[in-house]
C-alpha cells in the first residue's frame, strides 16, 4: 500500500514537472510575442497578456506543490544547521507542517469559494471563463497539501541522518551541473 501511494505521488510529481515546463514555455512565448508585436506592428495583442498572466498563475500554484514535495519551499534553513535531538526535530517539523497545512487549507477553502463568481466572467482577450484561472488556486493548494502530508510522513519516519525528500527531477545529468549543493 505504502509503495503504491509513493508510486502514484511520484507519477503526479513527474506530470507536474512536465506541466510546469510547458507552462513556462507558454509564458515565455506569450511575453515574447507581445513584445515583438508591440515593436513591429505598434499594436499589442490582448490575448498574449492574458495567456502569459494566466499561465503564470497556474505555473506558480503547481510549482509550489513541487517545492513542497522536495522540502525546498517555505522552510527555515536555520534548523538545518542546528544539531538537536530527534524528538525536537520531529516536533519542529510537525509544528511547521501544521502551519503550512493550515495556510494551504485556507487557500483551498477560499479558492473553492471564489470559483462560483469566477465562472460567470469571461476574459476578453482569450474569450474563456476566468474560472479556469481561479481553478489554479484550489488545485495547486490541494496537490501541495497532499505533498506536505507526504513530506511530513517521510521526515517523521526517517532516520537521524537521512534526507527522504529527494525525488528525482525530469532532467538533471550529474556531469552538467555547474553548481553543486544548495543555491
Amino acid at each position: 500500500m505504502k509503495r503504491a501511494v509513493s508510486r502514484v505521488l511520484s507519477g503526479l510529481d513527474l506530470v507536474l514537472q512536465v506541466v510546469c515546463v510547458a507552462l513556462l514555455a507558454v509564458v515565455i512565448f506569450a511575453v515574447m510575442w507581445q513584445v515583438l508585436a508591440r515593436y513591429v506592428t505598434q499594436d499589442s495583442s490582448a490575448w498574449t497578456s492574458e495567456l502569459g498572466s494566466y499561465s503564470f498563475v497556474w505555473l506558480a500554484m503547481l510549482a509550489i506543490a513541487l517545492g513542497v514535495r522536495r522540502g525546498r519551499h517555505m522552510v527555515l534553513d536555520i534548523w538545518e544547521y542546528v544539531k538537536y535531538r530527534q524528538w525536537l526535530s520531529r516536533t519542529i517539523d510537525t509544528v511547521a507542517t501544521l502551519i503550512v497545512a493550515g495556510a494551504l487549507l485556507l487557500l483551498l477553502w477560499f479558492g473553492i469559494e471564489g470559483l462560483g463568481a469566477s465562472w460567470s466572467r469571461t476574459a476578453p482577450g482569450l474569450d474563456i471563463s476566468t474560472g479556469w484561472v481561479a481553478l489554479a488556486v484550489p488545485v495547486g493548494s490541494a496537490i501541495a497539501l497532499i505533498f506536505v502530508i507526504e513530506a511530513w510522513w517521510l521526515n517523521f519516519n526517517a532516520g537521524e541522518d537521512e534526507d527522504p525528500l529527494n525525488p528525482p527531477l525530469i532532467y538533471q545529468p550529474e556531469d552538467l551541473i555547474i553548481v553543486k549543493g544548495e543555491v
